[in-house]
């Protein structure tokens, strides 16, 4: 219903803001029919209804693409103005589809002009299309959750430091790690699952490193390093703010197993790793074996500051860093089903 929709957008909407304050409000349009007319439903409460758009808006609005607005003023009736004071000065228009035709629209509207950057494109990008879930009823959760998850994992591609197969070698890697210590761990099926489903997402927060950091072909300097480490708490906190506002907090299971993969992956059982510095079965054992995952494959693969290393030089630096940095059950079951880990990275090559 139309109440429910707004508190939606209403929390959405604060998500946002406190990450991108110049994003003034939601304006989403819906209509049941062709012939019927845009619905709107905002996102705040200062103004009594939703702005109003011209007529060569509302016919722009039925167009397939997502768009940047840079003068969204000389659209709108009343030139952007608002109760609140604010003027609306720039947007980004998401179509909402329905068995493939536009059935609406999400426009994300600023106070601000030139402020919808590619990384802030793709951000809006998966909030639109939970929007677009709440919208059509879509909220079943397999469905919506791997939906999302799809979401955020595109949204984790807009640097070029993680590719995608990269991301599903690390979410291979883990589940057969996972599956040969089933019986120790106590790992249920549906555990291994979504440790799988989640897996990929352990980089998130590089969304907000900047670009020149993370393609840097050699060594980081000691603040840029400081920088880079941000990335665990920053991919936390943005996790932190879907679950929240999109409602996965209650039919989202294994939230714990998602957050703790993304803060902890960079721990080291010796203490010596960040952002906390726990040691030892202190560390999550998700986070534990997704860092296995996620050396084993960087250490084969080609970066912009390395050379791919062979299998055998690999697991003779992953001996290294046993004990020191990485669990050493979890290089051992590597170590012992390595067919299964060249088929995995032939399977999903570069």
């Amino acid at each position: 219903n139309r109440e429910h929709l707004n508190d939606q957008l209403r929390l959405i909407h604060q998500r946002i803001q406190a990450l991108y304050p110049f994003i003034s409000c939601i304006e989403v349009s819906i209509q049941a029919t062709a012939s019927d007319a845009l619905r709107l439903h905002a996102s705040t409460d200062t103004d009594t209804a939703p702005v109003s758009i011209s007529p060569e808006f509302s016919d722009s609005l039925r167009q397939r693409e997502p768009e940047v607005i840079q003068d969204l003023p000389s659209l709108l009736e009343n030139g952007g103005h608002r109760m609140d004071g604010n003027r609306l000065l720039s947007g980004f228009k998401v179509p909402i589809m329905v068995d493939n035709q536009v059935n609406g629209f999400t426009l994300f509207a600023a106070n601000e002009k030139h402020c919808f950057t590619p990384g802030v494109i793709e951000q809006m990008h998966v909030y639109a299309r939970v929007i677009a879930q709440i919208v059509t009823g879509n909220r079943d959760g397999g469905d919506e959750l791997q939906s999302t998850i799809s979401a955020i994992l595109k949204l984790n591609n807009v640097n070029r430091s993680e590719s995608p197969q990269h991301l599903k070698r690390v979410a291979q890697y883990s589940r057969l790690i996972a599956s040969h210590c089933a019986d120790t761990f106590r790992f249920s099926e549906e555990w291994i699952e979504h440790l799988v489903l989640f897996a990929p997402l352990h980089d998130i927060g590089k969304i907000f490193m900047p670009e020149d950091i993370l393609m840097k072909p050699g060594k980081l300097t000691q603040s840029e390093f400081e920088q880079m480490k941000t990335h665990t708490l920053k991919g936390r906190e943005i996790i932190d703010h879907m679950i929240d506002s999109f409602g996965y907090k209650d039919r989202l299971h294994h939230t714990s197993l998602l957050r703790n993969i993304i803060t902890h992956h960079h721990e080291a059982v010796d203490g010596s790793g960040y952002p906390f510095g726990l040691k030892g079965d202190d560390i999550p054992v998700e986070a534990r074996i997704v860092a296995v995952a996620d050396v084993l494959d960087a250490l084969m693969t080609k970066r912009a500051y390395k050379k791919a290393w062979t299998l055998d030089e690999t697991f003779t630096e992953l001996h290294k860093l046993a004990d020191h940095k990485l669990d050493r059950r979890f290089i051992e079951i590597l170590a012992a089903n390595k067919e299964e880990l060249i088929r995995i990275r032939t399977t999903c090559a570069e």
